[in-house]
């Protein structure tokens, strides 16, 4: 640690040594905690906003959503197990604000609320003799608890290309995008081709503006339903069949090329990697505009000239709006970057959860995947919670659970997906969920065990080292 961070550590600290601390309390923060409930782990939940729901709080200042913002994954596949989204009022791809009445009722009925801290924002997290010493804004002292579950997401630092020249529009992140209105009868040029970026797109094509789309690369567009059953539900039948990966990637790349075709023969550049090798585009808007003639695309910017934006072919628009939904860097400002990740940028936790060197320390939603995060999460929480308790009911157990989980981390060769930054943090949603549960399945006797926690004391004052 260097000097002027060591500099900033209090000499007192409050201990809370009792006690875990998770970090944030949108979908991976509420996962983990509602698994910490039922197994009797005494936690506190610091939310650096006002209210729940992270990303998915249009309201909130650490949300991303947009007014328009649905699920890109259907119900049956996003709801966490234990509370599933299949009331009858629940559409196949819900809004924001149906997102964040869900979150709300996985509060009520965990019993989650008790545990929450609103408006306390995380800003140093390091390790203390054996113990996590967590600084919050306005605290005059950190606190010092048992251990620390970062639950805090990816999506908070925009990822901003930077081209040469001046441009005499506006230039906006997708971070800052929230509604129709501000695209609309504008010359809009969208940077990118993830889920955000052709949401966008659609948005400005509907609100009557002209439109350009710049992509370095063919994308894979994946419709939301296929023979009118959602996407994610026909892909979860298909994953059930015993198969080879390489076979599932031709029989979903042949079922969408049949019903669908190839980008090409909407005129747009075919991908030159396979379907499970990206976070696939989950529209089929995007070929649709192009065929339309609602939508140019473009390759890659290549400088600025006032109102007009080149590209690398030459060719130029004029535009009055530029939009970038390049994704997020996968930062967590709170924490030591050497602790987090490696000289690549990929986290340094043994299957994105936990980490090989600090015991204390784990991680949930830290992963990208082409499935609901919401429930890998959960699953992470539940294994979270099993080393939690197994080290303090069968240590023994604990410890051949660490040992399997390396064994895992180190068997599970990362799979070749596209060299960007939008995939440092990527796993295949059914292999990852597989793996997870079978190692709770190996470990189902620590599963019935559970903790018992005494009576939240009052923190207490120690002397932090010097």
């Amino acid at each position: 640690m260097g000097h002027a961070n060591a500099a900033l550590m209090q000499k007192t600290a409050t201990s809370y040594s009792d006690r875990y601390c998770i970090v944030g309390a949108g979908a991976s923060g509420l996962a983990v905690a509602k698994n910490f409930v039922a197994r009797g782990i005494a936690f506190d939940c610091l939310e650096r906003e006002q209210d729940i729901g992270g990303l998915w709080n249009f309201h909130s200042p650490s949300g991303i959503v947009y007014e328009t913002t649905h699920l890109v994954s259907s119900i049956s596949s996003t709801g966490f197990d234990d509370l599933p989204m299949l009331d009858e009022d629940y559409p196949e791809y819900p809004s924001h604000e149906r997102v964040l009445g869900y979150f709300r009722d996985v509060v009520e009925k965990f019993g989650i609320a008790p545990h929450i801290e609103f408006g306390k924002s995380v800003t140093r997290i390091a390790p203390r003799d054996g113990m996590w010493e967590v600084a919050v804004a306005g605290e005059s002292a950190p606190r010092l608890y048992r251990g620390v579950v970062i639950a805090s997401g990816h999506h908070d630092v925009p990822r901003m290309p930077d081209y040469p020249g001046t441009f005499s529009g506006e230039i906006m992140h997708a971070r800052t995008y929230k509604s129709p209105k501000q695209l609309r009868d504008r010359r809009v040029l969208v940077v990118g081709c993830g889920n955000s970026a052709a949401d966008i797109v659609s948005d400005a094509v509907h609100g009557g503006s002209e439109v350009f789309l710049s992509l370095r690369r063919g994308y894979w567009f994946v419709p939301k339903f296929i023979l009118g059953f959602p996407t994610g539900d026909v892909i979860s039948y298909a994953e059930m069949v015993p198969m080879p990966r390489i076979m599932r990637r031709w029989l979903f790349q042949g079922t969408l090329w049949l019903v669908q075709g190839p980008p090409s023969r909407y005129r747009m550049p075919d991908p030159d990697y396979s379907i499970d090798q990206a976070h696939p585009t989950m529209t089929d808007q995007i070929p649709r505009f192009v065929a339309h003639g609602q939508l140019a695309l473009k390759p890659e910017i290549a400088r600025y000239e006032g109102e007009r934006v080149v590209f690398k072919d030459g060719t130029s628009a004029a535009v009055d709006t530029v939009v970038f939904a390049t994704g997020y860097q996968p930062l967590i400002r709170f924490l030591d970057e050497s602790i987090a990740y490696d000289a690549a940028g990929r986290p340094r936790f043994e299957l994105n959860a936990f980490h090989p060197e600090h015991k204390g320390l784990f991680a949930a939603g830290l992963a990208q995947a082409n499935g609901s995060m919401w429930r890998l999460a959960d699953y992470q929480g539940q294994l979270i919670a099993d080393l939690i308790v197994a080290e303090n009911r069968a240590p023994e157990r604990a410890q051949a659970l660490r040992e399997a989980i390396a064994a895992r981390h180190a068997a599970n060769v990362r799979r070749s997906f596209v060299a960007s930054d939008r995939h440092r943090l990527e796993v295949n949603y059914y292999d990852y969920r597989r793996l997870l549960k079978r190692l709770m399945r190996r470990f189902s006797d620590v599963r019935r065990m559970n903790l018992s926690p005494a009576p939240r004391a009052a923190p207490t004052v120690s002397e932090a080292a010097e």
